[in-house]
Formats: structure tokens, C-alpha cells, sequence
């Protein structure tokens, strides 16, 4: 088992700062390699439109499997541009080559056995009965809506009365619960699968321990990075409306698709990768960076 190495919580911070100085270093590359992902999503979706019959159906599940392939093919091609070597767009098919991509899948199979087992729990919670009333109130709070009346507390306080509300609060929490297991579960699951060749479900597990054992850093991480992607919306949203004013719609949403490929995704790859060789004590060619010092008692990131 590969030794998880406990930071101090500034880590987190480093690693958006090390995914910055990734990308700066190579930023054409990068979206060069985020470009060529977007075309072949917008590929294989087209085929999936113009296929008919069961092997429409199966480019359509095929799309399903891009994003895990790709994003495991940009991690490779952020590890050669930190080791000195250019980042090229044939290797968005690296995890095909090395034979990961049954053990980049895994996390989406698991997204969809939690969204089975989560539907069949709600159902087992609340039964035939609760799933009526629902539906009952969503009917009527659509017609509220279509005539345009505003509804008072107390009506809708009676609109719901009928309602399990605690078994559906308590359902919440679990999906709650469930959905943050699993997005610790996959931060750093590609890289351990394409850099370390772990299996897909050891790696989940390698990943979820890691993110558990340095949760002060994943929380520091989480908080800036929320910052950061609130002052990039502020300018993706400029970006959007100066667009749509010069080329309409669709050349807004072709920005928008531009910009997360080329931009967010490439950013968000290079913070898997930072976070991924400073938790843990790999083998290979890459040497692990050393451990962050321990800031000063000043620092604002030290917890």
C-alpha cells in the first residue's frame, strides 16, 4: 500500500498555486489538449444523434466513458509538462495505451450504483404513499406558478403538511453524506490510476483515506478554490454577454465550452495532480515533492 503522507493544511493552498504555475507554463499546450477534447465530446454526441437503433444507443453510453479517458489522458500530459517535456494532445489517449481506462470507469459505475441504491432507499423511506404526495404538491405548486399568484406561508405550509418531511430531510442528509464520501473518494483516484497503476476501486479507497487523513487541507483547498471560481465567474459571465451581444447564442455557448475546456479544466486537472504528488509517497520517475513545511503561527492557512 503507497504511504499517505499527512500535510498541514496550507498544502491546500499550494496546490492551487501549483496548478497555476502548471498551466502558466504551458498554457497553449494545455489548451491545445482541452480543445481536442471538446472536439471529440462534440463528435462522438453528433454520431450518437445521427446513429439510429442499439448502436446509437451504444455511442451514446460511449460518451459516458470520454470524460474519465480524457481527464485521465490530461493528467499524463500535465505530469510530462511538469517533468520538462511538451504536453500533446495524442496524450488524451495515454490511459488507452497503458490499459487504465476499465479503472478510470469504475468511479462512474459507482455514481450510478449510489443513484440506484439512494432511489431505492428514498422509496423504502417514504413508500407508495410519500412518492404520491410529492407528486401531488409539485402539480399543484406548477399550477400556482402558471397562473401567476403568489403563494402565502400558510399555503404552503398546508401544501406540504402531507409530506414525510423528516424522512425526506434525513434521506437528504444521506445523499448529502454520500455525495461528499465520493467526491473525496475521486479527487485523486485518476492520478493514482494513471501515475501510480492502481486498480480503479484501490485507488478510490487510496483516495478517500488520503482525503480523510489531510481533511484541513482539503477544506482550505475547497474554500479557495470556491473563491477563485467566483471571481473567474464574475469574468467567464463578461466573457458570455460580450459574446452574446457580437455573435448571438450560439457563439456564447461555443465560448463557454472553449473556456471550461481550455481554461477550468486544465486548472482543475493540474490541482489533481499537485494534490496527488504532495499526498502521497509515490514510486517511479517522478520523485515526490518534498512535505510543506509547517507554516508560522501567523500563517492564515494554519490550522
Amino acid at each position: 500500500m503507497k504511504e499517505i503522507r499527512k500535510l498541514p493544511a496550507s498544502a491546500g493552498a499550494q496546490w492551487l498555486l501549483d496548478t497555476f504555475s502548471l498551466y502558466r507554463r504551458a498554457p497553449l499546450q494545455l489548451a491545445r489538449i482541452g480543445l481536442t477534447w471538446l472536439v471529440v465530446s462534440w463528435v462522438v454526441t453528433l454520431l450518437s444523434t445521427l446513429i439510429p437503433g442499439a448502436a446509437g444507443l451504444a455511442v451514446q453510453l460511449m460518451t459516458l466513458a470520454i470524460s474519465p479517458v480524457m481527464f485521465g489522458g490530461m493528467l499524463y500530459a500535465m505530469g510530462e509538462i511538469d517533468e520538462g517535456r511538451p504536453g500533446l494532445a495524442s496524450h488524451l489517449l495515454q490511459p488507452i495505451r497503458d490499459h487504465r481506462v476499465s479503472h478510470l470507469l469504475v468511479p462512474l459505475a459507482i455514481q450510478v450504483l449510489a443513484v440506484l441504491l439512494l432511489g431505492v432507499l428514498l422509496f423504502l423511506m417514504i413508500g407508495r404513499e410519500g412518492f404520491a404526495a410529492f407528486s401531488e404538491v409539485m402539480t399543484k405548486m406548477e399550477q400556482i406558478s402558471r397562473s401567476g399568484q403568489q403563494i402565502s406561508p400558510e399555503d404552503a405550509a398546508n401544501l406540504v403538511a402531507n409530506l414525510p418531511a423528516k424522512r425526506i430531510a434525513l434521506w437528504l442528509f444521506l445523499v448529502f453524506v454520500t455525495a461528499v464520501g465520493l467526491s473525496l473518494a475521486m479527487f485523486t483516484q485518476p492520478a493514482l490510476v494513471v501515475f501510480d497503476k492502481q486498480s480503479g476501486m484501490h485507488a478510490l479507497r487510496l483516495s478517500l483515506q488520503g482525503c480523510i487523513e489531510n481533511i484541513v487541507a482539503m477544506t482550505v483547498f475547497a474554500v479557495l478554490g470556491l473563491i477563485a471560481a467566483f471571481c473567474g465567474y464574475i469574468l467567464f459571465v463578461i466573457v458570455i454577454q460580450i459574446a452574446m451581444l457580437i455573435g448571438g447564442p450560439l457563439a456564447a455557448a461555443f465560448i463557454a465550452q472553449l473556456a471550461l475546456t481550455t481554461v477550468v479544466m486544465p486548472l482543475y486537472v493540474g490541482a489533481v495532480y499537485a494534490a496527488w504528488k504532495q499526498m502521497f509517497v509515490h514510486r517511479g520517475n517522478r520523485a515526490a515533492p518534498p512535505v510543506p513545511a509547517t507554516p508560522p503561527q501567523n500563517d492564515v492557512f494554519h490550522a
